[in-house]
């Protein structure tokens, strides 16, 4: 599939904090393909495969482009370079059952290192079970984008 994400990633055991969270995502396009580069979950709530751009919270003190920088290099051993704030997205949602609420910082990003552009998919460091890729960013067979404002920015 020339780096898309296929087959399903395990279930991840995470559940929404009773907390208003602030993440940073990357939206990071394929330099020559229609695609942009997602981390793969399944919602074992809803038994649901879901597609997301990378990234993370933002911890205190730390800017959103430190924090997706920092999450870059945690989850995939890479560098990004990050580019243009492209939104703020208010984000509601249920995840493994229980009700979630964050602040999604969404900016263009880029990988510095080429060869990211042709691998995957891509094993999530800290998280196992969980991976990342390029998935064609239209498509009627695709699983869901989220938050769904994301679409909006494609």
């Amino acid at each position: 599939m020339n780096g898309e994400i296929v087959g399903g990633a395990s279930a991840s055991d995470y559940l929404p904090p009773p907390v208003v969270r602030v993440i940073s995502l990357g939206l990071i396009r394929h330099p020559e393909r229609d695609a942009i580069f997602v981390t793969e979950y399944v919602d074992p709530g809803r038994d649901e495969l879901i597609h997301r751009p990378a990234g993370g919270g933002i911890e205190f003190g730390e800017t959103s482009e430190q924090a997706l920088r920092r999450e870059f290099r945690e989850e995939f051993g890479t560098e990004i370079e990050v580019g243009a704030r492209l939104a703020v997205i208010e984000n509601i949602f249920v995840f493994n059952g229980r009700p979630g609420h964050e602040f999604a910082v969404v900016h263009e990003a880029r990988f510095t290192d080429p060869a990211m552009h042709e691998r995957g998919p891509f094993p999530v460091l800290d998280a196992p079970g969980d991976v990342a890729g390029w998935r064609p960013r239209t498509g009627s067979d695709l699983p869901r984008l989220v938050p769904e404002e994301i679409a909006g920015l494609l």
